[in-house]
Formats: structure tokens, sequence, C-alpha cells
């Protein structure tokens, strides 16, 4: 084992769930031993630092399409086609140029959640590397593409280079993967707030707060019409536009993210990986809608079902705002006792296995 071994993990900018998820892995190594971290990733500096107390270096993002969307429920399905085609492609050339990359870093070992470029690169490189999430982008690609034809080539690349990873570590709730050969099921992996509902009382007093995104999509439109509801005031991300009585702004005080989700009684937001863990970890109530043909879905709703205090609500209700008598039935609802997010703990000890 390296005396401070120089870690490089390379992160999705799909919004920052995969940043969520890494986040408390890396935090759980830092504790057991000293390390050196490089973030490889397209997710902004100050994003990344309040995930992250572990101190960081930051590298060239590794090549990995983001998820091109057309809005926060829709898979932009074209795009998806084109960028992973442009990237098998350029194959060859990519994957020798950021092996030769990850060589001159010196890294000891490299983790990915969850491009399979970074993969390929680190094997290639003689480095060992492993693969973090709860889906993959492979699975992705076939449910909104499809395996025939020239989109199964592409899919029989990225399964291939997938599988080049040293390990696999799955995050509960996760997707099947069974085509995947070096995998770990770990517990689930999530942030634990800070209950800081009195200095939300202090600025605008209200007998529920509820916590309202979309998503952490740099450059999208994520705003939704709510409610108004006695007794409820909303905290609404700092871009939406307009001023409420009932709203809240983020860009009015210094809170995180997720002490805010331990201090409301709800959130209400598109179903996904970050958004679920979190609010069975703090005891929070969750008001959810899905995103089209989405592969995730069926497994968060199973186990939000055994773990959250959870209730769906149809993409049309939640875009048109008319789901204010669904929000007052979970508000009544008794929240279930907040879990232990133990999956950090255990990708951590999968991974000292590697370095």
């Amino acid at each position: 084992m390296a005396i401070q071994p120089h870690i490089v993990a390379d992160i999705s900018a799909n919004g920052f769930g995969h940043l969520a998820q890494v986040s408390p892995i890396l935090e759980e190594l830092a504790a057991e031993q000293e390390i050196r971290l490089t973030l490889r990733t397209e997710v902004d500096l100050e994003i990344c630092s309040q995930f992250l107390s572990v101190p960081f270096e930051i590298g060239p993002p590794p090549p990995d399409p983001n998820m091109r969307m057309k809005g926060p429920l829709d898979v932009d399905v074209e795009g998806l086609f084109a960028d992973y085609r442009k990237l098998i492609g350029e194959w060859d050339q990519m994957i020798s140029a950021d092996a030769d990359l990850l060589g001159t870093l010196k890294a000891d070992l490299v983790i990915s959640n969850i491009a399979v470029a970074s993969l390929a690169s680190a094997s290639a490189a003689g480095i060992p590397v492993a693969g973090i999430c709860s889906l993959n982008w492979a699975d992705v690609f076939a449910t909104y593409c499809g395996s025939d034809g020239e989109a199964g080539e592409v899919l029989e690349r990225l399964t291939e280079n997938y599988n080049k990873a040293d390990r696999v570590i799955q995050l509960a709730p996760h997707m099947p993967m069974e085509w995947l050969k070096e995998t770990r099921s770990v517990g689930p992996v999530a942030r634990r707030g800070e209950n800081r509902r009195d200095e939300l009382e202090a600025l605008r007093p209200a007998n529920h707060y509820v916590l309202a995104t979309m998503g952490g999509i740099p450059g999208m439109h994520t705003e939704v019409p709510l409610p108004m509801l006695d007794g409820v005031v909303w905290i609404v991300p700092p871009e939406w536009e307009g001023v409420r009585e009932d709203w809240l702004s983020r860009a009015r005080f210094d809170i995180p993210f997720i002490d805010l989700m331990r201090s409301s009684d709800a959130l209400v937001t598109k179903a996904g990986y970050g958004s679920v863990t979190e609010c069975a970890v703090n005891g929070t109530r969750i008001l959810y809608t899905e995103r089209t043909n989405w592969c995730e879905t069926p497994m968060l709703e199973e186990w939000m079902a055994e773990h959250c205090t959870a209730r769906r609500v149809e993409r049309e209700v939640m875009q048109a705002g008319n789901f204010a008598a669904e929000l007052e039935k979970i508000l009544a609802i008794p929240v279930e006792p907040p879990i232990e997010p133990t999956g950090a703990a255990e990708a951590a000890a999968v991974l000292q296995e590697l370095i």
C-alpha cells in the first residue's frame, strides 16, 4: 500500500448526483489514511468544495459525454446516440491520450462514477480502477437507443470496457447489471445533514417547510409551479425567478442543501438516487415525479416503498402545479425513521483492496 496513495476520481457532471455518491466514500478513505486526491470533472470547483471537506486538486476532465436532456425529465435521445457514436469513433486515440495523462499524474488508483472511458484508460495505463455507481451508461444507452445495428455496436463497446474495471461497486439501490463481472454490492451512500430549522423559522415562520428542486443540471430551466398551502413555506433554488410570500429563496441564506433537506418536512423533486437515499437518511418525506423511461426508476421505487415516506405524482400533475392535495396527504403521514448510510464505509473497504 502506498504511504500516501494518489487517488484520481473521475466524476460525471450530469447534475450533482454522481458527486454526491462519490464524496462520502472519499471522506471515508481520507479518514482511514492520508491520501492525495485529484478530481477530474466538469462540475464547478465551488460545488465540489461544498460536497468535499478533503483537500483536492483538479485535473483535466475525462472523456465523458454528459447526458443531454430536453428539460429535467426528458432525455435527448438523438443527442445521446450522437455523443456516444462520436466517443466510439474516436476511441483508440482518445484512450491512448488519457492513459498517458493518468500515467503522468502517477495515480495509484482511479475511481470512476461512471465514465466508461476512465475505466479503459486506467486499464490501458496499468492502474487499478474501480467503477462506482447505482447505474451505468451502457444500460442507459440501451434503454433509449436500443441494441440493434449501429446502436448494438456502440453498446458492445461500452459493455466490453465497463468490464475492464477491477471492481464495480454497486450502491444500493442499484440496477441489476448482471452482465458485469467484478461487482460488489454495498449499502446506500448518502450525506447526513444538520438540523437548522430554527434558522428557517427565524427567516419565515411556518408549520411546514418544503424543499423544491428538479436537479442540479447547469443552464437548464428547472422551475415548476408550486401550489400555495396554508402554513407551508417553500424553499426554492436560487435561480428560480419571481418572488412569493410563501417562498424562501436559497439565494437569501447560506445553508447547505443537505442541511435544508434535514431541516425540511418534505422534498418535492424528480426521483433520482441522491434525492431518494438522502431523504431516507435524513428522515425527510419525498413527493416525486418520474423521468421518461428512466431505467433506474423501478429499483428506486421498490426501495422507497421499504425505506422512505414517499408519494408519486404523475409528471403532468407536477408540471401543472396541481399537487396540493398530494402534498397535504404526505405531510400528514408520520415520517419513517432515518436509516444508516452504510455504503460509504463498505465501498471504502473495497477500494482499500486495490490501493
